[in-house]
């Protein structure tokens, strides 16, 4: 069987989750909440695209949580997306992947068209065999929903031949629910103890230390 890679994105291949997590606190003071930034961080990990929830009563989060996500999404492109970096060795890990014989995808919560400008940040077009986003799915558990349209993608039929890579422990999670095996990356702000109290196997730190250590990761030992 084919070996299958499912990579999340922010926080895992391009150095996004402070910056988002920026741009969140900026459109809650819009709205009157002042929240420091390490909350808006712990609560993006735990709860994903459902922590808004924790910010806002619940007949302002009725009212306004699609206003202010807009709002977020506009700031985030003006005044956050040009300033997004990819982590050291994340395009040299595709190469690496694509050599041994690994199918890549990317399952991102990004809009299609940030997904496409970390594509371009990273170089990496050739190498990507499938990709998807929030906008191909219900939204409902995104952390859960992305990474099986992912493997949709991929024309695989379940979870066995494939492994996650990811930084949030909600994406952790996500992958783990699926049956998926999951590595987590620390680049993205979270420890190693979050990520694997997730239920990631093993933990790295860039994508360029989990190059230097493939042959102690969980990735050597599929195939």
């Amino acid at each position: 069987m084919p070996k299958a890679i499912v990579f999340e994105v922010d926080g895992t291949l391009v150095d996004t989750n402070v910056l988002r997590a920026r741009a969140w606190q900026e459109a809650l003071a819009r709205y009157g909440r002042q929240v420091r930034l390490p909350r808006v961080l712990a609560q993006m990990a735990r709860m994903g695209d459902q922590f808004l929830s924790v910010f806002l009563p619940e007949e302002e989060y009725l009212r306004y949580a699609d206003e202010l996500a807009s709002f977020h999404r506009a700031l985030f492109h003006e005044e956050y997306l040009p300033r997004v970096r990819a982590f050291l060795g994340a395009p040299e890990l595709l190469r690496h992947l694509r050599a041994e014989g690994w199918r890549i995808a990317l399952a991102s919560t990004a809009d299609p068209d940030e997904l496409e400008h970390y594509i371009e940040l990273l170089g990496v077009e050739a190498l990507i065999d499938a990709r998807t986003t929030d906008a191909e799915v219900d939204r409902n558990r995104l952390h859960e929903e992305i990474p099986a349209e992912a493997v949709r993608l991929l024309g695989l039929d379940g979870t066995d031949d494939v492994l996650a890579i990811a930084g949030l422990p909600y994406d952790v999670e996500g992958a783990v629910h699926l049956g998926m095996r999951c590595v987590g990356l620390v680049c993205g702000g979270f420890s190693e103890e979050e990520l694997r109290s997730a239920g990631a196997l093993a933990a790295f730190g860039t994508p360029q230390d989990l190059l230097t250590r493939y042959a102690e990761s969980p990735l050597a030992a599929v195939g």
